[in-house]
């Protein structure tokens, strides 16, 4: 547990992390991406003469769907090059030599990422539930699950991608791998698991099936094909394994790295 003056710098940490964010403009950016994807998922039924779904569990399904993207960005622009920036801008010349600990910067960073994380996602769905409010003048409890898992499964992306960034030598290569990682390696090998007739659970990506599974019926597959359908208890568990396991990682890497001229 952290004493009261580590939690004192680690907020403080935590608010640098957020300027540098605002600075930066990735908020901004970000905030822009969902202006976007908000944009059209709400324009393009009407300018295509089609209707929204007449149910608040299937019209924010449609935002769900891109809900575990979303959450991919997020720990790509906000958690991805938090640890070895330090080390490859050399920034940690300045950072390191004051009377602060490795362990709390590393929590100062992972407050700020969740944070923003979180804040995204979160008026993402709220965006949403607002519409379906408006559109079918009702909302679902399943609504408000979507979301808490979303967060859930944020917090593993930002996990891992600590871990990675704690690791490996360049913001670029920890930022790409991160990226890929959760779009490509795992989606890879849970479908190869999944042919062998291996359930993967275990995989971040196919457990992520639960954010937009509470609001629809899980889709079958082709006929004569078994279809894997997560566990939200299971998902929720591995969410936390990874976000855990690869906070504790990072922590103890960043704190055993050294500055190289």
């Amino acid at each position: 547990m952290m004493a009261g003056e580590d939690l004192r710098q680690a907020v403080i940490v935590a608010a640098y992390e957020v300027r540098k964010y605002l600075r930066s403009r990735r908020l901004l950016g970000m905030l822009i991406l969902l202006a976007l994807i908000i944009g059209l998922i709400l324009g393009l039924p009407p300018a295509l003469g089609s209707s929204y779904p007449s149910t608040p569990n299937a019209f924010v399904g449609t935002f769900a769907g891109f809900a575990s993207l979303l959450a991919v960005l997020c720990g790509v622009l906000f958690a991805a090059d938090a640890l070895c920036s330090e080390h490859e801008k050399r920034t940690g010349y300045f950072l390191f030599p004051n009377p602060v600990r490795r362990e709390t910067i590393v929590v100062g960073k992972l407050m700020a990422s969740l944070a923003a994380s979180w804040t995204i996602l979160l008026l993402y769905y709220g965006v949403a539930s607002v519409a379906a409010l408006a559109v079918t003048q009702s909302l679902s409890v399943d609504v408000g699950l979507s979301a808490a898992y979303a967060l859930a499964y944020v917090s593993c992306v930002v996990g891992v991608a600590f871990l990675l960034s704690s690791v490996l030598k360049g913001t670029i290569a920890a930022t790409v791998l991160t990226f890929f990682l959760f779009t490509l390696i795992f989606t890879i090998v849970g479908a190869l698991l999944f042919v062998g007739k291996v359930d993967p659970w275990f995989i971040p990506t196919d457990a992520a099936g639960i954010i937009s599974n509470i609001l629809s019926a899980p889709g079958q597959g082709p006929p004569g094909l078994r279809a894997f359908v997560p566990d939200p208890g299971i998902s929720l568990a591995v969410f936390a394994g990874y976000f855990v396991i690869g906070s504790i990682v990072a922590t103890v890497m960043f704190r055993r790295r050294e500055l190289k001229t």
